[in-house]
């Protein structure tokens, strides 16, 4: 380990002067660099021990006994100016206003109601005691946890606290539990809608074929709406969309048209071309009255202007769009967000599906032999004679193919190899011709052979009985 004080020289005109004050030199065990530490102080004795006592420090900071001086000071100061002190930072980082206005409120709260004055006093307790006693939603209350931990995880990042004493704490569960849960609207529904909304017909439209927010649907300009090229589309600007980025919208034509309609009815002074059609909550309910519609049906889902959202997800499972895709257009950063939280699994064709898949066990009767599976190799089988005819004709058997020469003398009297137990497809044969089959003449018979008459079914006889 290296201690040392000492004073600068300085050499100017040929002269070499000493600094006033001293400085101290260490390195502690396990450092490579040496170190240096300003010790503001003329006196040799003092500055000997401010840097015993300084070196002292950093061996009980580096062995784990204190905290480290940063984590020391900042328990000195109240945790409210550590909140400004976050929010000016996410300010600089050009957040959104309101999430940053909506963070800072559920932190203050927290600091009110669970009574945290130091840092000291953020403990996983306190907060769990007081969201076991809110009649909040288990939404908020998440919200709740999220803009605190998020305060606390860059307490942590700047060294202001050792670690983050809400990293544990669990989320409440969501599942089943929302107070205001949605639902797409209907193909039916949508087409009563937009046949009632009149002048907002375009701006219903546009919302349930794009996907576009409330907020961002206020803020889209004439300069955003681009129906002079071959595809259509519309621009939404960086400034306006939830995730800050700039979004790219390819338009429907029956979008593009209710749009190209507007721009030409809209005043050149006007820029927002939606800002005197976006319906208040009154508004849109009295819409979805004129148009038969509940607002809440009888399974408590609600039908507001952000299911037109939902009712795009929707639209597009239905049309069997790849899950990537959806996401693209729906602009979420999670698939899963797409496929459960806003696509309405009510409306998907599950029943339509399991009718497609295909069937395993055949849709004709099968018989106890036909169940059966030929012998691994093919058999020589005797040519059969018919009573009519003259023409020679192959006709498949399982998995073989038997060739008939009917113009050819009999042979039933040929020698014919053994076989096992064989299985046959049900042939469908005429009572009168089913002693010429082929199937008869292997000597082998299925216990029902199907005749043309669906409720007829003829049991022949074995050869050489009769």
């Amino acid at each position: 380990m290296i201690c040392m004080i000492y004073r600068r020289k300085r050499t100017a005109n040929g002269k070499t002067t000493l600094a006033r004050l001293y400085r101290g030199r260490y390195r502690l065990d396990g450092d490579r660099k040496i170190s240096e530490v300003p010790l503001n102080t003329s006196d040799k004795r003092v500055a000997q021990q401010r840097l015993e006592d300084f070196v002292r420090e950093k061996q009980m900071e580096k062995t784990g006994m204190i905290a480290p001086e940063a984590i020391r000071k900042a328990a000195q100061s109240p945790i409210q100016s550590h909140l400004a002190q976050y929010v000016a930072d996410l300010n600089a980082l050009n957040r959104d206003p309101q999430y940053v206005r909506e963070l800072n409120n559920r932190v203050l709260k927290l600091i009110r109601d669970c009574k945290w004055e130091a840092l000291r006093d953020v403990t996983a307790d306190s907060f769990q005691c007081w969201r076991a006693k809110q009649n909040r939603s288990p939404k908020t209350l998440n919200e709740y946890l999220g803009s605190v931990s998020s305060f606390l995880s860059w307490m942590e990042k700047h060294e202001r606290i050792a670690k983050n004493p809400l990293k544990n704490v669990l989320k409440v569960q969501t599942n089943g539990k929302q107070t205001r849960p949605r639902r797409a609207f209907t193909d039916d529904e949508m087409h009563r809608l937009l046949k009632v909304a009149g002048k907002r017909r375009v701006l219903y439209l546009t919302a349930v074929m794009t996907g576009l927010r409330r907020s961002e649907l206020k803020h889209v300009d004439r300069d955003d709406v681009h129906l002079e090229s071959k595809v259509k589309y519309l621009s939404a600007r960086a400034s306006t969309t939830k995730n800050h980025k700039q979004a790219i919208i390819a338009l429907h034509p029956d979008v593009s048209a209710d749009l190209a309609t507007l721009l030409e009815t809209l005043p050149k002074s006007e820029d927002a071309i939606f800002a005197d059609l976006m319906p208040n909550m009154d508004q849109f309910r009295a819409d979805l009255k004129a148009a038969g519609i509940e607002f809440i049906n009888a399974k408590g889902l609600r039908a507001d202007f952000h299911s037109l959202r939902h009712t795009l997800a929707t639209n597009l499972a239905k049309a069997g769009t790849a899950p990537r895709v959806a996401m693209e257009i729906m602009r979420h950063s999670d698939m899963r967000l797409t496929a459960k939280t806003y696509t309405d699994a009510g409306q998907l064709p599950i029943a339509d599906a399991v009718l497609h898949l295909p069937s395993l066990i055949g849709s004709k009767t099968r018989t106890q032999i036909g169940t059966q599976s030929l012998v691994r190799e093919g058999q020589n089988v005797s040519e059969p004679v018919t009573k009519n005819g003259a023409s020679s004709h192959s006709e498949p058997i399982g998995n073989q193919t038997i060739t008939s020469d009917r113009s050819g003398p009999d042979r039933t009297g040929q020698k014919r190899e053994k076989m096992g137990r064989t299985g046959f497809e049900p042939v469908k044969a005429k009572p009168e011709d089913l002693q010429s089959s082929p199937v008869g003449h292997l000597g082998i018979c299925p216990k029902e052979v199907v005749t043309d008459e669906p409720s007829r079914v003829v049991k022949p006889k074995r050869l050489g009985a009769g």
